[in-house]
């Protein structure tokens, strides 16, 4: 980052780390244009943004690259700024040495995400500043794991074909009050446990470990006399979550 962008910024938190670089970001978490720009190299581009924005230069690069005119003000007044996604599409079409590098790292992360790299988890997971999400985050990969283990548990009892959309319907519907084609709508995500609490996610994880572990200690054997016990266990479940409500209460 040069001098005179460094200069220009009176206040410089919160910032977005990359490696040992920290960009500024705006209170709406959008980088600092100048800032992110000159990070990648592009140099001509960071002065336009830094002292030129309402120039034509600066417009054409915008529409060039189909950047978003959204100011913010990082103690020197108003300035473009960069979306996260946006500054990526920039790092991965950008053919300069800094952003080469950022390429390459690129592909190590994305390659880490596809096997499932849980160091990577860990590494994201560290980044956000607020408990309650990393709270979320282990409820969601414990109902994950008690998912799994119903699933399994199932199979060894014999259940197969259509049990194992049975056995997921009849938890969502139990705790959640839905189906997951409806909570996916309603709430906006592509996966059903995104949209969840961490208090659904933990009451999904009890569920489902408590039938599995009812399979793994009884008799139950088929696809109808494992979908029943799972439906008690259900009920018992929200009976005892609806006692607990009005104890509080």
């Amino acid at each position: 980052m040069n001098a005179t962008i460094e200069t220009a910024l009176k206040t410089v938190a919160p910032t977005l780390s990359i490696g040992s670089a920290r960009l500024p970001l705006s209170d709406a978490g959008r980088l600092h244009a100048a800032s992110a720009l000159s990070f990648l190299g592009l140099s001509q581009a960071a002065v336009w943004a830094q002292q030129d924005w309402e120039s034509p230069h600066w417009k054409a690069f915008e529409q060039m690259h189909n950047l978003s005119r959204d100011l913010g003000d990082f103690g020197a007044g108003p300035e473009p700024t960069l979306s996260v996604a946006e500054f990526v599409a920039l790092a991965a079409q950008t053919q300069t040495t800094s952003a080469r590098r950022l390429q390459r790292k690129m592909a190590d992360t994305f390659a880490r995400s596809l096997v499932g790299d849980i160091r990577l988890a860990a590494e994201v997971a560290e980044r956000s500043s607020e408990p309650l999400a990393r709270s979320w985050l282990h409820a969601r990969l414990e109902s994950q794991d008690a998912r799994r283990t119903l699933m399994s548990a199932a199979a060894k009892h014999g259940g197969h074909g259509p049990i194992f959309g049975q056995l997921g319907s009849v938890s969502n519907r139990s705790v959640l009050g839905k189906d997951s084609a409806t909570l996916r709508r309603e709430r906006g995500v592509k996966q059903t446990r995104d949209g969840l609490g961490t208090d659904e996610l933990r009451r999904l994880s009890y569920l489902d470990a408590a039938t599995a572990a009812a399979l793994e200690g009884g008799t139950v054997q088929g696809n109808d006399a494992i979908l029943e016990l799972h439906r008690k266990v259900a009920g018992r479940e929200r009976q005892t979550w609806a006692g607990g409500l009005d104890r509080a209460g």
